[in-house]
């Protein structure tokens, strides 16, 4: 055994070094001894052969290849393949995507093949933590297979040779010495200075933060006595009129008197229950089921026996939880009997009762109860409170009461899905909280005690120190003391003992520069840890208190490109929870390509079951509030797939449009993002000697023209009169408008298609700077012929948008729109009711101008309900068609929606129609909901039904049905072979 280690240690240091190659040997480990012990090498049952058979390499290879479905276990076939023929044999671990164990096995076998397997891999993450284990056994070789991929700059292998290169600089001058002429090249193009030629700004012109850095420059901060505080008499307030309904009752219109209504529910579901006490309750005492309502009530609510007598009678009162043992029934449901008990009984029971369980917790048994005991039940409530439950919280905005204050500080100070209803209460209620606040923050240390003073301190910074002051005077000049040494402390002072470090493999010298607002100079590289610092001290809603004005003194270009680039390194480094701030940090420091980003990495995340993280990203959408993340979250709310992210976005959208006074479809056409476009929809990029211009074509794709308007290619490089920065901020520029540009084109075509089915109208003020003069919505707006609505919504004549801007009638005669016109985009069956030959017309002018048109308009399939089923609720000519599953995915691409049915099956497709109500395509069987269904397999639709509307199809609008009908026919056409 010495000898084997011996040897096994002399082998290792023999391929050590910085210019180590693999041996070709394979390392077994153990666990790859377990798993070869394990194979069964049965012979085959129609050649006879075996795979222990001896053979030449490729002979073997080809048995594996041929019989590779019958070998159990797979791995242990292929260990002895290895086992057999050596690191030869590493190509049968050559998969796309190799699992954990499949990499495991191939980090074993020291062969150059295996880590130009890797290298082909490394956008998997598995793969490129395999390649930095290779890298610190031969560090030059990987480096240099790396480099001969040729990577470009935003690709993994690129941002891995960085990565590699920052963390061990004393690499740097012997993989250069070793490599040829072409690695030498690649590793020049991806150290090259991105800045730009930008020069480094003087010290006296950083932010203050960076000149002296606390985290340098360590003080010893004034001690804060603690003090054993006892509570003032708090102030208990509840303020229902400003509760809002929950969002189902805002949903069905059904908000008034809801709380009154709430309370009869609660009170009627009790009276219930005590009707069925003798057949739920057939162990009780014949005391209990002889007494009253108060008597069963008490009894289920766990009161000690010998003491319900004397409670009702008045001769004992409830003191704590001591008087009350074991429930005797059922815990759930238990919170109804309170409804049974005189109002100081009921208060003693909620106060002192049953444990939060057998309430279920649930806002919606509490806060009935609140409604109708008043104040004096509070003392009961905090053992309701879930920090998780943003409804509690929302219960919590209409009770001042100062006991609330530590549950909203630890809300407010580290929770960020609460933070703002906790943010709401402090603001709304400072005198409460400030008074509830003041003796933990003076306690004794811990998590209550930091919640406590952050909360105080933004109470203090947000114009209610006055309130603090006061409050905690009331305490005694002691505490009025003690808070305000601690409010004189620098929030950016307030350092954690141990301090977060940055991660050693951040290439810190290929991160975008900073570039300060004030002269457009650069903050050195020097510095870069320290902005670093500043975003890692944070929490996800709570930042440090020095970022803020950091970040103000920097361009918010150069903010968003250094961002991204944080993105990209953490989402390549397998989204390590250490460095979540790069990712929790991207709301306040993103731009239109972050929420572009945001809004692709969120979809993946949500596909892949991780809801948390596509909520996260939802959130920096709103945070960044662009026009381009708002488009996002508007694309959000009209996807029909997943449910809960449509809910949040229509939320999120609410809560916007609300603060603007706009409706959803208002607030959409307000949000269209320029792209930096002028009015004529073009974008000059400067280099300094000379420009370009990029013109959008008829596809919304940028095209570059130089000086004398003939189309180029491509931008071309900088040359030697050019002024480097431009230039390379003109590429990134048009880099990031050419990404930008797709998604929006995509967007805003399904959003105009959609207001032609939905039959949207507006006026001339709307229509003007939002769509014909708009700098991209005017390139979607030309080809599309709009026209003017009277009153009733019948069409009274049309126009289109030309490429000067002008508005111009079938024979291009001006049109000038009245102050009071209706503007829309006439849907086929509008032009047949005006003119059945207009839309013909119409087709043959864009034709003369070669216009193509983005959606189907003017060609638009239509159709007409049929006599015969106008007094009908179903389309019985759709029953026992055959559809596929693609072509019923499909459906959601136009408004439809999937519904889980019983069992877990999706066997439903429904869409939303005018005023209420709904269509329902119903499937005989379907699919279950967690399957990724076969697109190809065909499915049969047992009808197509109204549902959830009164009324028959007959009093549908000609236009919604037509899209139905359409819908579904073109379903069955990309059905058919």
């Amino acid at each position: 055994m010495a000898g084997s280690r011996k040897s096994k240690e002399e082998e290792e240091k023999k391929e050590g070094g910085l210019d180590a190659r693999p041996d070709g040997k394979v390392r077994w480990s153990k666990a790859m001894r377990e798993a070869l012990a394990r194979f069964n090498d049965r012979p085959c049952g129609q050649c006879g052969g075996s795979l222990s058979d001896e053979r030449s390499l490729a002979d073997s290879l080809d048995f594996f290849r041929r019989h590779r479905s019958s070998f159990y276990p797979p791995r242990a076939a292929r260990l002895r393949m290895l086992e057999m023929h050596g690191a030869a044999a590493a190509e049968l671990l050559f998969e796309p995507s190799p699992h954990k164990e499949a990499v495991t096995d191939l980090l074993a076998i020291h062969d150059a093949e295996v880590v130009r397997f890797f290298v082909a891999q490394v956008k998997q993450i598995d793969c490129k933590n395999a390649l930095v284990k290779q890298a610190a056994r031969w560090p030059l070789f990987v480096l240099r297979e790396l480099l001969s991929a040729n990577p470009a700059r935003h690709q993994a292998g690129a941002a891995l040779i960085l990565e590699l290169l920052a963390a061990n600089p004393e690499w740097q001058k012997p993989l250069e010495a070793s490599c040829d002429e072409a690695q030498r090249k690649t590793l020049a193009r991806l150290q090259e200075d991105s800045s730009g030629g930008v020069a480094d700004a003087p010290a006296d012109t950083w932010p203050a933060l960076l000149r002296r850095p606390p985290w340098k420059n360590r003080q010893a901060l004034p001690v804060i006595p603690v003090l054993a505080l006892q509570p003032l008499p708090p102030v208990a307030r509840l303020h229902w009129a400003d509760l809002k309904p929950p969002q189902y009752l805002q949903a069905t219109g059904e908000s008034s008197d809801w709380m009154a209504r709430e309370v009869r529910v609660s009170r009627e579901r009790s009276d219930q229950w005590m009707k069925e006490f003798a057949r739920n309750q057939p162990d009780a005492p014949d005391s209990i089921r002889e007494g009253g309502s108060a008597h069963k009530a008490l009894w289920m609510l766990g009161l000690r026996p010998e003491l319900i007598d004397d409670t009702i009678a008045g001769r004992h009162e409830i003191a704590g939880p001591e008087d009350f043992g074991q429930l005797p029934g059922s815990r759930w449901g238990v919170a109804e009997y309170i409804w049974q008990l005189p109002a100081p009984l009921a208060v003693a029971a909620f106060t002192h009762g049953p444990a939060v369980e057998h309430f279920m917790g649930d806002v919606a048994r509490v806060r009935p109860i609140l409604h109708a005991l008043g104040a004096d039940a509070l003392p009961g409530l905090p053992r309701f409170l879930k920090q998780g439950s943003r409804a509690m919280f929302e219960l919590a905005s209409v009770i001042e009461w100062d006991p609330l204050a530590g549950w909203i500080a630890k809300g407010f100070h580290t929770n960020r899905w609460v933070r703002r209803e906790a943010t709401g209460w402090l603001e709304r209620y400072p005198d409460a909280a400030a008074r509830g606040l003041v003796p933990i923050a003076l306690g004794e240390p811990g998590p209550a005690h930091e919640s406590a003073q952050a909360a105080l301190r933004w109470l203090h910074d947000t114009g209610h120190a006055d309130a603090v002051r006061t409050q905690a005077l009331a305490y005694g000049a002691e505490a009025a003391g003690a808070v305000t040494q601690l409010l004189s402390i620098a929030p950016e002072d307030v350092l954690p003992d141990s301090l977060p470090v940055v991660p050693k493999t951040l290439p810190l010298q290929s991160l975008p520069r900073l570039i300060l607002k004030e002269g457009g100079l650069a903050l050195p590289q020097a510095v870069v840890p320290d902005v670093l610092m500043a975003m890692m001290l944070g929490k996800a809603d709570a930042p440090y208190p020095g970022l803020a004005p950091l970040l103000d003194a920097l361009a918010p270009d150069s903010l968003a490109r250094f961002g991204r680039a944080l993105l990209a390194w953490w989402i390549g480094n397998g989204r390590p929870p250490k460095e979540r701030w790069m990712f929790a940090l991207q709301g306040r420091l993103g731009d239109g390509e972050t929420a572009r980003q945001l809004y692709s990495l969120l979809r993946q995340w949500r596909a892949g079951l991780d809801r948390v993280r596509a909520y996260d990203a939802m959130a920096m959408l709103g945070e960044i509030g662009s026009d381009a993340a708002l488009m996002h979250l508007a694309e959000l709310s009209r996807q029909t797939r997943y449910d809960d992210l449509r809910t949040r976005a229509d939320r999120m959208l609410g809560e916007v449009a609300e603060q603007r006074g706009l409706s959803l479809d208002q607030l959409a056409d307000r949000t269209v993002p320029d792209l930096g476009l002028d009015a004529r929809a073009r974008l000059t990029l400067d280099f300094g000697s000379r420009s370009f211009e990029v013109r959008m074509d008829d596809g919304f794709q940028p095209v570059v023209h130089d000086a004398r308007g003939k189309a180029l290619k491509t931008l071309p490089k900088a040359g030697a009169n050019d002024d480097a920065g431009k230039a390379a901020a003109a590429a990134t520029q048009l880099k990031e408008l050419r990404k930008l540009a797709k998604t929006v084109a995509a967007t805003q075509i399904r959003r105009l298609e959609t207001a032609m089915c939905a039959q949207r109208r507006w006026g001339p003020d709307e229509f003007m700077p939002f769509f014909a003069n708009h700098p991209v919505l005017r390139v979607f707006s030309r080809p599309l012929v709009w026209g003017l609505f009277d009153a009733s919504d019948r069409l009274q004549g049309t126009f289109r948008v030309t490429a000067e801007g002008e508005l111009t009638d079938l024979h291009d005669d001006p049109v000038k729109l009245p102050d009071d016109a209706r503007i829309g985009l006439p849907h086929p069956l509008d032009f047949a009711a005006l003119d059945a030959s207009l839309a013909a017309a119409w087709a043959a002018v864009l034709a003369d101008y070669e216009i193509l048109q983005p959606f189907e308009q003017l060609g638009r399939q239509s159709f007409m309900l049929d006599e015969a089923l106008r007094e009908r609720r179903e389309l019985a000519h759709w029953a026992g068609r055959a559809v596929s599953n693609a072509a019923l995915m499909g459906l959601e691409t136009r408004g439809w929606q999937r519904e889980v049915g019983d069992g877990g099956m999706v066997n439903s497709f429904n869409k939303a129609l005018p005023g209420s109500g709904r269509i329902c395509l119903v499937l005989e069987e379907g699919w279950f909901v967690q399957d990724s269904p076969d697109g190809k397999e065909l499915q049969t639709v047992r009808g197509v039904v109204l549902d959830g509307k009164e009324g028959t199809l007959g009093e549908l609008p000609p236009i919604a049905f037509s899209e139905i009908e359409r819908d579904l026919q073109r379903a069955i056409r990309e059905t058919a072979p």
